[in-house]
């Protein structure tokens, strides 16, 4: 899950990177003057989002992640039962092996289904990450969207020119005043904003 964070922050950077450059690409260019959101009248408009309370209280995000845990371990005991069953097979068949008393022909033909069993549980395990891993960037892509659009609102509303992604302890922003913090807005309309 903490992984799941630093891909938030990254994503939220990436977002108001685009943000930004949608929004100066076609204006000439401002004099930097940064002032807090509340006082600025001319410059720079800045705010943030505090990701881990959006980590912690998105009501989506929350319901994603319990879905993406289900569907992991749903997947990963499937795969864990039928690996099982091999071992048991294998070992059924070590046993025979052992014991001498199945010919070699027919120990050869349950070795072949094996080893095809095998390849079938790698390539499962594989199929799964891969699914695991769409459902994941599917939803990571939906959180984007929902945080662009909401951004994008709140943006227009109020008129700020860069919405930074602050986590205490990581992430780009090391240090940031309170007063420029607008995470419970972002909040309120993504929460009220559920698809």
């Amino acid at each position: 899950m903490k992984n799941l964070s630093l891909i938030l922050n990254g994503l939220l950077i990436l977002a108001v990177a685009h943000l930004y450059y949608l929004n100066f690409s076609n204006k000439t260019a401002k004099p930097v003057a940064i002032k807090t959101a509340a006082a600025a009248e001319q410059g720079v408009k800045i705010a943030y989002v505090n990701m881990d309370t959006i980590d912690a209280k998105y009501e989506w995000l929350k319901t994603q992640r319990a879905a993406l845990e289900s569907s992991q371990k749903s997947k990963e005991s499937s795969l864990k039962a039928k690996q099982a069953t091999f071992m048991k097979d294998m070992e059924a068949f070590q046993a025979k092996y052992q014991a001498g008393t199945t010919p070699p022909a027919e120990l050869e033909k349950q070795y072949n289904v094996l080893m095809a069993r095998q390849q079938k549980l790698v390539d499962e395990e594989e199929r799964l990450g891969k699914q695991l891993s769409e459902e994941y960037k599917k939803a990571m892509d939906d959180l984007m969207a929902n945080v662009e659009t909401q951004l994008k609102n709140l943006q227009s509303q109020i008129g700020y020119d860069f919405i930074l992604s602050y986590t205490r302890g990581g992430g780009n922003v090391l240090l940031a005043n309170d007063s420029l913090e607008i995470t419970n807005q972002v909040l309120d309309l993504l929460n009220t904003k559920q698809e």
